[in-house]
């Protein structure tokens, strides 16, 4: 009795562990240059095909805001929210650039997979001054930002006025050669 009570003690110490590291974990230390970087990874949660940071606090990101992704991902963004997308991915490794010396930051981050929230996490940094490691917790109840891509109808309208105001200059300037 006592060997299947080890038995089951380990099982949930395992699962736990495992569980552990699934989700967004950084890899090495930052890494300065002109501004500084970070390694992170993202595993664990299943198929992904969308990264979504956030600046909370300190430093803005870097345009771009995501590199050394797997092929074929893209991103999109400025120095205070970045969107990154491509194939569902189960396992990737990238970097998020920030701007300005390496100083203390705070982030929320979400991977989804197909408009789905896979995972919520939000990261903080102290700064090469705050002698301290990354922190990500759980990031419970917030939603990711919009990616600012314009909606079709508004891309539609904006060219029918370009179109219309083109034919009105082209009219006008016809009369006066004429």
């Amino acid at each position: 009795m006592k060997k299947l009570g080890y038995v089951l003690a380990l099982g949930c110490l395992l699962a736990g562990a495992n569980g552990a590291f699934a989700g967004l974990a950084v890899v090495g230390d930052p890494i300065p240059s002109n501004s500084w970087s970070q390694l992170f990874n993202e595993s664990g949660v299943g198929n992904f095909d969308q990264m979504v940071v956030q600046n909370v606090s300190g430093s803005l990101f870097e345009a771009p805001t995501f590199t050394g992704m797997a092929g074929g991902w893209t991103n999109v963004g400025g120095t205070t929210a970045a969107w990154a997308s491509g194939g569902d991915q189960m396992n990737m490794y990238f970097y998020i650039n920030f701007s300005g010396t390496e100083s203390a930051v705070t982030f929320n981050f979400w991977a989804l997979d197909n408009g789905v929230v896979k995972e919520a996490a939000q990261a903080y940094y102290p700064g090469s001054g705050g002698y301290g490691a990354w922190v990500i917790n759980p990031l419970v109840g917030a939603a990711p930002p919009t990616n600012p891509v314009p909606e079709p109808l508004t891309m539609a309208s904006a060219f029918f006025v370009i179109a219309g105001l083109g034919g009105y200059i082209r009219r006008r300037t016809g009369r006066a050669v004429a």
